[in-house]
């Protein structure tokens, strides 16, 4: 056997917890966001390994965080909260450097990557700080990180929750 990873990607606040919720309620492996994780624990412990603060140091921690969800995954089909070539994407995006290895690390990983359109409603929380503009810019710095990495981007329209898992699972 082997393990299928498949991406769910895109600027914050474009449906991914909505879409990788209903995608487990069929029973299929989700992977939660490395990033989203990372910055609850720094935040618990006022640390500096935000992407607001050190984004390097932020960075690095997410890749790491990244590579123990994916190493400990059964054989089958996965669906992924980011990938590790998000990182390489918010790097672009900050002007910071891209952790060492992660390219090396990205090539051939996933089979397919979903990128999810924004949608129309934007909202803040406390891990989530950029405006609308900014996650934007993001949003694009991902998808070209992907595309400049050899991989294809799945662009999956805004539709309700429960069509775009359907047009997620139809390219599987």
């Amino acid at each position: 056997m082997k393990t299928y990873k498949y991406v769910l990607t895109g600027g914050p606040c474009v449906g991914k917890t909505t879409i990788l919720d209903l995608i487990s309620l069929r029973g299929i492996t989700i992977v939660p966001e490395a990033a989203r994780y990372v910055i609850e624990i720094e935040q618990a412990k006022d640390g500096d390994a935000l992407p607001w603060k050190d984004n390097a140091k932020f960075q690095k921690r997410v890749m790491d965080r990244q590579l123990e969800l994916e190493n400990d995954l059964d054989d089958g089909i996965v669906f992924l909260d980011r990938g590790l070539i998000d990182g390489h994407g918010y790097c672009k995006h900050f002007g910071t450097a891209t952790p060492e290895g992660l390219i090396e690390l990205s090539v051939d990983r996933y089979e397919k990557i979903f990128l999810l359109d924004q949608l129309p409603n934007y909202n803040n929380d406390e891990s989530r700080l950029e405006n609308f503009e900014e996650a934007t810019r993001i949003h694009e710095a991902i998808a070209d990180a992907y595309i400049s990495l050899g991989y294809g981007v799945i662009r999956v329209p805004v539709l309700s929750p429960d069509k775009r898992v359907e047009f997620i699972l139809n390219r599987i």
